[in-house]
């Protein structure tokens, strides 16, 4: 009997899991946040990324799966209520801070020193954001919604934060919530350092490389060792160079002997006038 009632507990932790999730999509944040706008953004797709890989690590956004059979064989019933709670605490986290927003909304609305400008908000999908912060941005939210068992097929209404010291608290706290469910299942850590080694893999450019990093810093230790880890064996990326005049251009590595060397991409690559260009390595002999 308690195994079927933790098959059951499994399902509900999936539609719990799959709520939590989709609270990240409907985030926005306003324009005072100037600067700072790209990083809290990648900060929300970090927390949101690692989140998604909990669940996929323990079987949650798989229908039937045997990492879901796995840990119906092998979790006790106190886990799946911390689990239950823990994610229950990321909801609550999400709708305190709605909560507050929307009080200051209608403060700023009320106020007749407040300007309309004050409640704009900022929209990852246009230019009002970096290209390189966009591409990262977008390519972490489709990694995390290709986890979800279920998208929730009601649209619901976005809501702003407007504050920067809200936001900081809020994930704060989610970040400690979803460590804690990683902490939880320690038997899916192998399976979790898997899904993060496709994750840093989709990402190829090395300023995206360098933003993912930061935004995962102090915060998702399995995703900053996997970055670190393809970071030191990648090699160069050159795209779109072209050398001309008397140049003389080396791009590799000079390799000592016994050493194995990186492999480089180059995209769009011209010489022209006397231009001298080596490509590649060079392997020094012993």
């Amino acid at each position: 009997m308690e195994s079927a009632g933790l098959a059951i507990g499994v399902a509900g932790l999936a539609g719990l899991f799959s709520a939590c999730v989709d609270c990240f999509e409907y985030i926005q944040l306003g324009r005072q946040f100037g600067h700072d706008y790209g990083k809290c953004l990648l900060k929300l797709d970090a927390a949101r990324l690692q989140l998604s890989r909990w669940g996929a690590s323990i079987g949650l956004s798989t229908e039937n799966s045997s990492l879901q059979k796995q840990l119906v064989a092998s979790a006790i019933s106190q886990e799946m209520r911390l689990a239950e709670d823990l994610l229950r605490q990321i909801l609550d986290t999400f709708e305190d801070a709605k909560r507050i927003a929307a009080r200051y909304t209608g403060y700023v609305s009320a106020s007749t020193t407040g300007s309309s400008t004050d409640l704009v908000v900022y929209d990852a999908d246009t230019a009002d954001i970096n290209s390189d912060f966009q591409r990262v941005h977008f390519r972490m939210r489709e990694l995390a919604q290709q986890r979800q068992k279920t998208i929730s097929i009601r649209k619901k209404a976005k809501w702003a934060l407007y504050e920067k010291k809200r936001f900081d608290r809020m994930i704060e706290d989610v970040m400690v919530f979803i460590n804690q469910l990683v902490n939880l299942f320690p038997a899916a850590e192998d399976n979790q350092r898997g899904l993060c080694k496709l994750e840093v893999e989709a990402f190829q450019k090395p300023q995206e490389l360098a933003l993912l990093n930061d935004a995962a810093q102090g915060d998702d230790e399995i995703l900053s060792g996997e970055i670190k880890r393809q970071m030191e064996t990648r090699g160069h990326v050159v795209t779109n160079y072209s050398a001309g005049g008397n140049t003389s251009t080396f791009i590799g590595d000079d390799i000592a002997f016994g050493v194995e060397g990186k492999s480089h991409t180059f995209n769009g690559f011209s010489a022209s006038g006397n231009a001298v260009v080596r490509l590649g390595n060079i392997y020094r002999g012993a």
